[in-house]
């Protein structure tokens, strides 16, 4: 296949790739190596793109493949890794960068958030981020570094776009559930911790006991109290049903 062709193939490839995928693609040629790379960013996996190649009948093994994380993937990462309690942060932010990069260095489309809760989030961390212009006429970017030292500091509470309960009816998961807002309200100590760093609520008995003893608890931390009621009591009941079957066993052996 002549150079001519090759080329008008794929730059073909890469449009229909762009258009596919919803992400640019671009055909970078090296003169010096006389050799054609891909570059995108975030978007289809590398796996993707070189099935596409093949699938095209293009010879992959000459095409360069590469993809860039950009700062949106890379913060959303780091959100997700503090939640599951795995972001390294004794490495400082270089080592973290390195850490998220290898966890999601092909992972298809790491820019994409899960839902309405998790895009605020992200973008209330990209916000904070971003520290201004340069003065140079550059449009501000958010600094990653700077968003990987906020979670550290301040864990991921703070980047909820509520703290008040969800509404009845209301399903995008803005708001805060019961045990949620009760945890928000209520949680100390290690639960405090657990809750502004990885969002894991108090334990429910916990939560109901801390309104129950609450000498003036609001109007919305008696609502969420009241709607967990039927778990927890669905919980203590099987949980005495099971100690009494155990029991009766140890009562009566030889029965």
């Amino acid at each position: 296949m002549s150079d001519t062709a090759r080329e008008a193939r794929l730059r073909r490839l890469a449009e229909r790739l762009g258009a596919e995928h919803r992400t640019p693609v671009e055909p970078l040629y090296d003169p010096e190596r006389r050799s054609w790379t891909l570059r995108w960013y975030d978007g289809p996996s590398m796996a993707e793109v070189r099935a596409a190649l093949r699938h095209e009948g293009a010879d992959h093994q000459q095409v360069l493949l590469r993809r860039d994380l950009t700062p949106r993937a890379v913060v959303l990462a780091a959100i997700r890794e503090t939640r599951s309690g795995s972001l390294r942060r004794w490495v400082g932010s270089w080592g973290q960068r390195y850490h998220l990069e290898q966890m999601i260095g092909d992972r298809p489309y790491p820019e994409r958030t899960t839902g309405p809760r998790e895009e605020a989030m992200l973008d209330r961390l990209l916000t904070a981020a971003t520290t201004g212009a340069t003065g140079t006429g550059r449009w501000a970017v958010p600094d990653e570094h700077r968003a990987f030292e906020l979670i550290a500091r301040d864990g991921v509470a703070w980047l909820l776009p509520s703290h008040e309960p969800a509404r009845p009816g209301e399903t995008d998961g803005l708001g805060l559930d019961p045990l949620e807002y009760l945890t928000s309200r209520y949680a100390t100590g290690e639960h405090r911790t657990a809750w502004e760093t990885t969002l894991a609520p108090m334990p429910l008995r916990a939560a109901v006991t801390a309104v129950h003893t609450d000498r003036s608890p609001s109007p919305e931390a008696a609502t969420a109290a009241l709607a967990l009621l039927p778990t927890l009591r669905a919980e203590l009941t099987a949980h005495l049903d099971h100690a009494e079957a155990a029991l009766r066993r140890a009562a009566a052996p030889d029965r």
